[in-house]
């Protein structure tokens, strides 16, 4: 398996080897296919008790199994909340929301189907195995599921550091473990998302978890996530425009303060360009803050898209 051939290597001062094993998106570790999952939401609206606005209004979107897509918009539009709609979280106030046509926030099955990596997703005291298997949903570990996952997830040099490779409990407060960067936690949680797909999740939600990584790191992570999960229907929010712009389609939510919006713009960022609207101006926002500073316009606290 590659990553016993890393740790191999590693023991014998070599470099790592630069090859990887098929992408998640394209077969489990036991050759089956994974299975895409459909997300149709309708008339979905949503409000918390202690504000006077809606977090999301009238929000319909039907995303066809395998197809990837992103959602932007502004700050509080209520790209998170919208999320946790989907991973039945929470239960609309209007509308529906349904996975392969069942209710996640009713039905478990469809739950399952849902694999989600927040900004603020949990770091486990636990062995990197258990970390990453635990995505899968189950006690049982196939190896080549678990180093396939990781490779996909960049996470190759994370197991490189660790003395005890994937028995080494990711926290210093224990005898012989240790502790990562953030963005090496990043790695770490991504694999398990994509543990969670080869497990038998249809839908995989990437919600800001590279919010750390500078705007190049995270739209080299983004494509990579493209290209692996293949396949897959996968939805990326960030607030970082030219991280999401090959995702098959790009969907715009309304600016919380226009009620009952919804979904205000819906196309490939090609075609979004081309009409020159909101995503257009405030992709050419960033664009030209970045070419002003020579950083990413995002680092910005101005009010571009968050």
């Amino acid at each position: 398996m590659l990553i016993g051939l890393i740790e191999l290597r590693r023991e014998l001062g070599l470099p790592a080897v630069d090859r990887v094993p098929p992408p998640v998106g394209d077969r489990t570790a036991n050759d089956a296919p994974v299975i895409a999952a459909e997300v149709r939401l309708t008339g979905v609206s949503f409000g918390y008790p202690t504000r006077d606005t809606r977090a999301v209004s009238n929000v319909t979107l039907h995303i066809p199994p395998g197809q990837s897509i992103a959602i932007v918009g502004v700050n509080g539009a209520g790209k998170s909340t919208l999320i946790k709609l989907l991973c039945g979280l929470y239960t609309p106030d209007e509308g529906t929301v349904l996975v392969d046509q069942a209710d996640p926030a009713v039905e478990e099955d469809a739950r399952r189907k849902v694999a989600v990596i927040f900004q603020d997703f949990v770091r486990y005291q636990l062995s990197l195995r258990d970390n990453v298997r635990l995505g899968a949903g189950t006690d049982d570990h196939d190896q080549e599921l678990l180093d396939r996952a990781l490779v996909d997830a960049g996470g190759a040099t994370v197991l490189e550091r660790l003395d005890h490779g994937w028995d080494t409990v990711l926290s210093a407060e224990y005898e012989g473990g240790t502790d990562l960067s953030g963005g090496q936690w990043q790695r770490v949680a991504l694999a398990r998302a994509l543990a969670a797909v080869a497990g038998g999740a249809g839908v995989l939600i990437l919600d800001e978890p590279t919010a750390a990584l500078d705007v190049r790191a995270e739209a080299a992570l983004f494509d990579r996530f493209l290209e692996v999960t293949r396949g897959v229907t996968t939805i990326l929010v960030s607030h970082r425009l030219s991280s999401v712009r090959h995702a098959d389609r790009i969907v715009v939510l309304g600016d919380p303060a226009d009620s009952g919006q919804g979904i205000v713009e819906d196309g490939t960022h090609e075609e979004l360009m081309r009409r020159g609207g909101r995503y257009s101006r405030l992709f050419s926002l960033q664009a030209s803050r970045f070419a002003q500073t020579g950083r990413d316009a995002s680092d910005d606290p101005g009010p571009v898209i968050r």
